[in-house]
């Protein structure tokens, strides 16, 4: 039985799935590795504790496969990254910055009095915090670990550092690249000028090929750890992001979908970049070729829900937890009587009045309730996804339904309170929490020849679970929207006081 062996490089850990040729998901193996907070603003991980977790969880799935032929791998991998790699392939530091880590803010300032902001923004359409992207992270390496950046024959994104390890190839993708910071959207390649006035040798930005390339073959070394065959394909993959729009059956112009992970975006694919300066829309090069994915979003989404589970909710325990907590949520009305959570909790995204936003639960009273405190949180990480996503609102291209998938997609009173507060319907396929997955493998299934085209997840897709919104719950969202607004300002405003005084944690 041929099959496609996928890898999901997540924030918080690596998926490795199988599909069968059709796209049915035939096993499946998650490991959990640690992010580090060093400082404030470094968030760092270790990138051999994904390749840890890869090795033990593909040795546990093929366990469980012996009847399967692996015809190709694809990788699907968090953003943003900056791996220094010298030419032997050997990682030059221990722990990396990960997409969140926002230390380059210098870097990223000096750039700024050589090429004017809106100029780059408009070429790259990184819409993110601008010291988050890549180039500024490697500015950083070039002044505070000199020796490091010489010694860096390429800095590499997660994904690709996955596909080194796989191949021994040093390669990107079109989606991953243009994350980098010196990528032209329109034209598809880097832009030797930014890359000049950052005063960072262009060479050491990877080579870019099609998602759906194949970039080499599994080593003789990786495949004895992986319990693979030698010889395996391997595509060159595609960033998370745009994983999750294909694997979400996103890739034609006007498909819409929302993201419910860690964090949580909104992205809607079309056939030409969209870059608009004011709302700051981060636009990536889809890993389907002449396609784009203008996105808007949050950075704490899930892992602010599973911070307040931890915090407020400690009582509940269990596989069922969240369910738990959102069935107590059920109990109070919406609007939570008042009580507003703000999720900014890893900071701020574009689309917030500062990066130093901080989050807080508001308008408590004596009346507030346990049942309160968890719907607020529900209600709170929806309202501020929709308030982030209302540029794509006002432009009319968000649809009128949303596909959900990740985590936050599985529980039908969450999916609800979205439909409320968008005021639109929520759909859910069986997907869910595999599309990344599930995109990584449509590349691979694609560049080995497996499939045509990738038409055969509209077929997967299939039978839809369907939220309507509520009318009267909606009209009452609307209403707190402008407070809710003010709410995310005033933290924004405080944040700032808080770290011009030192007391930002």
């Amino acid at each position: 039985m041929k099959a496609i062996l996928a890898f999901d490089l997540g924030t918080s850990g690596v998926k490795c799935s199988l599909y069968s040729v059709n796209g049915k998901l035939l096993g499946a193996q998650y490991g959990e590795y640690e992010t580090y907070y060093p400082h404030a603003d470094w968030r760092e991980q270790n990138p051999f504790d994904w390749i840890e977790q890869i090795k033990l969880a593909c040795r546990k799935l093929t366990a469980g496969s012996s009847d399967a032929e692996i015809c190709a791998i694809g990788v699907s991998g968090h953003s943003l990254g900056a791996l220094p790699v010298d030419a032997a392939g050997k990682l030059l530091v221990e722990r990396i910055p990960i997409w969140s880590d926002a230390r380059a803010g210098e870097q990223a300032q000096r750039f700024f009095e050589k090429i004017g902001h809106r100029e780059w923004y408009e070429t790259t359409g990184n819409g993110f915090p601008a010291h988050l992207y890549s180039l500024f992270k490697i500015m950083w390496y070039q002044d505070n670990a000199p020796q490091v950046y010489e010694k860096t024959c390429r800095f590499i994104g997660s994904k690709d550092f996955v596909n080194l390890y796989l191949t021994g190839v040093m390669a990107t993708d079109h989606s991953y690249a243009s994350g980098c910071g010196i990528y032209d959207l329109k034209k598809g390649v880097y832009r030797a000028d930014f890359a000049e006035a950052a005063g960072v040798d262009i060479e050491k930005f990877p080579p870019i090929f099609p998602s759906h390339a194949i970039i080499g073959r599994v080593t003789v070394s990786a495949a004895a750890e992986l319990g693979i065959p030698e010889g395996t394909p391997v595509v060159a993959g595609g960033v998370d992001n745009a994983c999750m729009a294909l694997g979400a059956g996103c890739f034609e112009d006007g498909d819409t979908y929302a993201s419910l992970g860690s964090s949580a975006w909104i992205t809607a694919t079309t056939d030409a970049p969209v870059v608009d300066y004011d709302s700051m829309v981060y636009t990536f090069a889809h890993c389907v070729p002449g396609r784009f994915i203008p996105s808007l979003g949050i950075f704490a989404s899930g892992s602010a829900l599973k911070w307040a589970a931890d915090n407020f909710f400690a009582d509940i325990q269990g596989e069922d937890r969240y369910d738990r907590i959102a069935g107590l949520a059920d109990t109070s009305a919406a609007g939570a009587h008042g009580l507003m959570f703000n999720p900014c909790l890893a900071g701020g995204s574009s689309a917030d009045k500062s990066p130093n936003i901080r989050g807080c639960l508001f308008n408590l009273s004596l009346g507030s309730t346990k049942a309160d405190v968890a719907r607020a949180v529900f209600e709170g990480i929806a309202m501020h996804l929709y308030a982030t996503a209302m540029p794509l609102v006002r432009s009319g291209k968000l649809g009128n339904r949303l596909l959900v998938v990740g985590g936050g997609a599985k529980g039908e009173s969450n999916r609800q309170i979205y439909a409320d507060v968008f005021g639109r319907e929520v759909a859910v396929s069986r997907v869910r929490q595999d599309a990344a997955s599930l995109g990584a493998a449509a590349l691979a299934a694609v560049g080995c020849g497996v499939w045509e085209s990738f038409d055969p997840l509209h077929e997967i897709h299939r039978g839809l679970t369907i939220s309507h919104p509520n009318a009267d719950n909606h009209a009452v969202y609307e209403r707190v929207l402008p407070v809710y607004k003010k709410l995310c300002d005033a933290c924004s405003d405080l944040g700032d006081l808080a770290g011009d005084t030192g007391l930002l944690s």
